[in-house]
């Protein structure tokens, strides 16, 4: 499995504190069966992370890996919140792409409130080629709210990223509903570990994958997508286009029919 969104680096934000830290959560995310892990420290006004730190972090922790043997591979990226995206330069938003490609970002929701700049962040960066991972909107109270909100960006071209721990109850009832009925209704290109340490949050997805295929009625191998295929798309750089799933007969109803309206 590729792991697109997690705090993998040490001593940068929330994440682990020493590079022993960031070795055992690898080792972790092997024993859960992920190759692939992109680190994405957060870049915010609480986070202000310099890209310079984050190139430098990857290749010190690159190098970690190769001498204690452990075989992850993991790549640059950086989660940027929509309120600290207009303080970054195009070189910045380069360095802070999805394996350096400069074709995806991944994008943090906000908590709370709807952020109204998203569409027009959305359609600048479709404009210059760039596509948006949106990360963990089942976590923002405006779409547990509303979650065909999300509709709109989607319909603009970005991918949804839902924590795998969501889908679990890690983070609470109310993201495990909404993440669940955005796996129902289509609404979920990508799952992702969005893991800060060994033991809380850790870089798991199996058992948040295993949650989603319980929601579809179907074989967590029939959602390698979700984990395997649009990941290596995203890590290659390449178009990725956000068709909906197809729901199986009778859920998108009964997903609809459980949603709470509101702003």
């Amino acid at each position: 499995m590729i792991d697109l969104h997690s705090h993998l680096l040490p001593g940068i934000d929330d994440g682990p504190r020493t590079t022993d830290d960031s070795l055992e959560m690898a080792r972790v995310a092997l024993a859960a069966g992920i190759t692939d892990v992109v680190c994405t420290p957060h870049m915010s006004q609480r986070y202000p992370t310099p890209v310079e730190w984050m190139a430098e972090s990857v290749v010190e922790l690159r190098a970690a890996l190769n001498a204690a043997e452990i075989p992850l591979n993991i790549h640059s990226g950086g989660e940027i919140r929509l309120d600290w995206f207009g303080e970054l330069g195009d070189e910045e938003l380069l360095a802070a792409s999805i394996a350096g490609t400069g074709r995806w970002l991944l994008l943090e929701m906000p908590a709370e409130g709807w952020p109204l700049e998203l569409g027009s962040i959305l359609d600048g960066l479709a404009v210059r080629g760039i596509g948006a991972v949106l990360a963990h909107p089942e976590r923002c109270a405006a779409v547990q709210r509303a979650p065909d909100r999300l509709w709109d960006p989607v319909g603009r071209g970005a991918l949804v990223q839902i924590n795998a721990g969501s889908l679990t109850g890690e983070h609470g009832s109310a993201p495990q509903r909404t993440a669940k009925k955005l796996i129902a209704t289509g609404l979920c290109h990508l799952l992702a570990s969005d893991s800060h340490s060994a033991t809380w949050r850790p870089p798991e997805m199996e058992p948040g994958l295993a949650e989603a295929a319980m929601v579809l009625r179907c074989e967590p191998d029939d959602l390698v997508d979700l984990v395997q295929d649009t990941p290596a798309k995203i890590l290659a750089g390449e178009r990725v286009s956000p068709s909906p799933r197809t729901p199986p007969q009778g859920l998108l109803e009964r997903a609809s029919s459980d949603r709470t309206d509101g702003p």
